[in-house]
Formats: structure tokens, sequence, C-alpha cells
């Protein structure tokens, strides 16, 4: 049985609305990757740099022989030649000493780019754009979102849009728990078919942003999703609930958890409603 109470503040943070009975559902694991796999990721380096600090303080220097050899080479060369001065007057004397260097220590070329594709690694997790959201067309009657080139899209009857019931049959949402995290902090999942289902699976999306907005966000979230869909004028009744009331305590996690040099990923108008056209003088 899921939770019929909704607000402004929970809806307006997952849902935007575009006009004309279309509104956009943010993608759960848009901040839900950021939150646990880049915080482990981070914890992870941390423990590399003290782990090196403890012990052979090497990570950057290792750094610099994957960018430059000679880079790397700098303070040691500089101290050979202080304790040596005599070796400078020896023609190739930097080669030879570079190449037996290079013969010694050919591991730090390896480890200083794992440091490095580590750092860029994680740099990506934080920086990535924000997942393509979700659309839900409640005058067209269609769940659509468009991934790498594919369309998953699904269309349900007008009959079925007048029963709630039905139309939570049809839709079929599951609830997601994460196994790290309280279980109300969980994710509304929709199974969208692809537009061509011989050829590829259903996707499996979850929605609503994370950190959550309210305890047991996801139930909140289907009840509005329902109630939208189900209404004859969407944007007028429902045209309150998009625009906040008020700060939250999930906001100041979010600040992080939903942190992108990027803008979202948007959805080219165009090139999307006119395969959907197409899906639907098929269907």
């Amino acid at each position: 049985m899921f939770i019929s109470q909704y607000n402004p503040d929970v809806i307006a943070r997952n849902v935007k609305q575009l006009g004309d009975g279309v509104i956009e559902v943010r993608r759960y694991n848009d901040g839900h990757i950021r939150a646990d796999l880049s915080w482990v990721w981070f914890l992870c380096m941390v423990g590399f740099l003290i782990y090196d600090y403890l012990t052979t303080q090497t990570m950057i220097n290792d750094i610099k022989w994957a960018i430059s050899v000679d880079w790397g080479l700098e303070d040691t060369w500089d101290f050979y030649t202080k304790m040596l001065p005599d070796k400078l007057s020896i023609p190739g004397a930097y080669e030879t000493f570079k190449a037996g260097m290079i013969k010694k220590h050919w591991s730090s070329f390896y480890w200083g780019w794992f440091y490095i594709l580590f750092l860029l690694f994680w740099f990506f997790m934080v920086a990535s754009p924000k997942w393509r959201p979700v659309r839900f067309d409640a005058k067209r009657r269609l769940v659509y979102f468009w991934s790498w080139g594919q369309l998953y899209i699904m269309h349900y009857p007008k009959s079925v849009q007048r029963e709630r019931d039905q139309l939570l049959n049809f839709l079929s949402p599951e609830f997601f728990t994460p196994w790290i995290r309280p279980k109300h902090f969980g994710s509304l999942v929709f199974n969208i078919p692809h537009e061509n289902p011989e050829k590829k699976r259903p996707r499996r999306v979850p929605l609503g942003i994370y950190r959550p907005a309210c305890e047991d966000q996801n139930h909140a979230l289907l009840t509005f999703i329902l109630d939208y869909l189900g209404s004859e004028n969407p944007d007028e009744e429902y045209g309150k609930f998009f625009k906040k009331e008020k700060r939250i305590a999930s906001d100041y996690f979010n600040w992080f958890y939903q942190f992108s040099l990027f803008p979202p990923i948007g959805y080219n108008e165009k090139k999307i409603q006119a395969r959907i056209q197409a899906w639907l003088d098929k269907h």
C-alpha cells in the first residue's frame, strides 16, 4: 500500500513541469552514484595519501614519472650532481643516469598512471552531467526517455488512464531499496520498453532525487504521478506543486550530491518528437 501524501517541497525537487501535460522526473542514480560511490572513492584516495605519507612518500614522484621522466628525476639528479660534481664533465652523464634509473624504477610509470587515473575517475563521477530525466505525457498518455540514441517508450490506453488501479497495474512500478541506506531512502522504479522490444530489453529506470526530499519519497512520487496522469487538466490542477515553499534539510546534502560542472543532459526536441511520432504511427 503506497502513501498518498505529497507536497510542493517534495514534488518541486523531483518533478519539472514542461507544460501541455508533460512533466520530467529526475533520475535517482544521478545523485546516488555521487553520494555513495564517489565518497567511497574519495576515502580510498585519502587512504592512499595517508599510507604513502606514513611510509614511502613516493606517490607524488611516481606521478611526475608518468607525466615526464625528466621531471621525476629532477630532484635526484640535483642531489647526485651536488654529491659528485665531477660527473657533470662526463659526456652523456645524464642520459646514462636516466637510462639506469628507468631500468631500476620501471614500475613507477605504472604506479604514476594508476594514481592519475584513480583521481580522474573520481573527478569524472563528481563532475559528470546530470542524467537525462524521464518524461510523462498526460495528454498523449506516454512515458518515455532517450538514452544513447535509443528511445524507450510506452503508451497506455485512455480507458486505463481513467482508472487509478488499472493505471497502476499498467505502469507496474517497483520500489528500490539501497543496501547501504535506510529503506525509506529508496527510489521509484519503472521498466520502460524499448521502441523495438524485439531488439532490446526494457530499461529499468530508478526515479526520484537523491538525497530524498522526505521519507518514503518514492511512494509519494508514485502517488503524484498517478494523480497527474489521471487528471483531465493536470497543468492547472497540479501547477501549485511545482514551486518550492521553503528550504529543507536534504537541500544541504544535495548541493554535494547533485554537483556538476556541466548542465544536465537535455532532449533534442525536434529529433525526439519525430521519433515518437514515427513510433505512434506504427502503434
